[in-house]
């Protein structure tokens, strides 16, 4: 039993290792604890690190100078030599910007227009066109563009491009810009409508006069007549203002005389609802004819008290017949042809069907006879005696009149 222990034994590590079976012998113990002497390091190292330095500190600058300083510096001069509209050297010098900085994009405008000053028309359009890219929304940007698509009489361009520039500044000379290409380029929708914006945007008389002129001869007399008018305002004791009107208003076939002017519901000519019968004595004069009778039974006022009076032979162009209720003008009734509204509605035109949508309503009466009430109330036409196709009639009337119907017929 004992012998088969120590056969066992044999096969376990023993608990303690001998010196000579750690690894490590004395004389390998000492050599691990001497100093080994290292060789110096060549000095020329300490020069190449530091050339190394100054390179990168010196690539650095030159690359800042070059990048920013450089640039800025040119910037500078450039925008000197543009104030001074020394535009070919400015040019220059915004190009050795680009060129040294190529994301300054907001330099392309003035390059375009130092290209534009000095005759480049192609070069400038495609810097406008670069620009656009960056700001669309640049108005300064489209109406030079478009400027320069009309001096080309690219029309196609040049038109959609000056009308978004101009509307996105409040500036009454882009507009004649516009006005001034679609007028060589015969568009007279835009013309117009350019025209019309400066007469918005210019504060001085002469100015808008001007533009009222171009509007006559273009045939916007609508237009015209507000711009006649707006000049009237800036310069009231300046005549032409009223003769421009006047020539607009008979062109469009409106009163020119203020005493034949229909205003539904307060007035014809001199003659005002509800004045008294003296104040239209000392406007008109006496009348030719007083007549005095009740209201007929279908209205209202059945049986009130009414005199009319009749201005027809002493003034046979005005035709008028007032009528009084209780010693006041109730109502107006005239056949003449010259009256009209403000917008030219009257006895010559209102059966026409141009005129219907200016209608409020029409309605058939007795004998081949209708009944229409303006829009807007106050004003009525009577005509009796209708051609086949209805636009005309053998007897018309109109009357004035408060809210929608008149009194009944006298």
């Amino acid at each position: 039993m004992i012998k088969n222990n120590c056969d066992n034994n044999k096969n376990k590590c023993p608990e303690i290792v001998p010196d000579e079976q750690t690894g490590v012998t004395k004389e390998e113990q000492e050599w691990g604890l001497k100093k080994e002497n290292r060789p110096p390091v060549p000095k020329y190292i300490f020069g190449v690190i530091a050339i190394i330095i100054l390179a990168v500190f010196l690539g650095g600058s030159l690359w800042y100078y070059r990048t920013n300083v450089l640039p800025e510096k040119y910037y500078q001069r450039a925008t000197s030599q543009f104030k001074l509209e020394n535009y070919s050297e400015a040019y220059l010098l915004y190009e050795k910007v680009l060129k040294l900085r190529p994301e300054r994009k907001n330099i392309l405008y003035q390059m375009a227009f130092c290209l534009e000053k000095t005759g480049k028309i192609d070069e400038a359009i495609d810097r406008y066109e670069e620009h656009l890219k960056t700001i669309p929304s640049d108005g300064k940007a489209l109406v030079r563009m478009g400027w320069l698509y009309t001096q080309k009489n690219n029309f196609k361009k040049g038109l959609p491009a000056l009308k978004e520039g101009a509307s996105k500044l409040k500036d009454a000379y882009a507009w004649t810009l516009l006005s001034e290409a679609a007028i060589r380029s015969k568009n007279n929708a835009s013309a117009v409508e350019a025209l019309v914006k400066q007469i918005e945007l210019f504060k001085k008389p002469e100015q808008v006069l001007t533009c009222s002129k171009m509007l006559m001869g273009l045939g916007a007399w609508k237009d015209a007549l507000k711009g006649y008018e707006k000049f009237s305002k800036l310069a009231p004791d300046d005549k032409r203002g009223i003769h421009g009107a006047n020539a607009a208003k008979i062109m469009l076939g409106y009163p020119t005389d203020p005493n034949l002017v229909i205003n539904p519901g307060k007035s014809v000519g001199m003659v005002i609802l509800g004045e008294s019968k003296e104040k239209i004595k000392s406007k008109l004069g006496s009348p030719d004819l007083k007549v005095f009778k009740k209201v007929g039974e279908t209205s209202i006022l059945t049986n009130n008290n009414a005199e009319i009076w009749s201005y027809n032979k002493t003034m046979p162009k005005i035709s008028l017949r007032i009528i009084f209720l209780d010693g006041k003008v109730r109502e107006i009734e005239t056949r003449s042809d010259e009256y009209k509204t403000a917008t030219g509605l009257g006895l010559t035109n209102f059966l026409l069907p141009k005129n219907a949508k200016r209608l409020e309503w029409k309605k058939e009466a007795p004998g081949n006879s209708v009944i229409c009430l303006a829009k807007g109330g106050g004003l009525s036409f009577v005509a009796a005696g209708l051609n086949s196709e209805g636009t005309e009639a053998k007897y018309k009337k109109l009357r004035i009149h408060k809210g929608n119907s008149f009194i009944e017929n006298f």
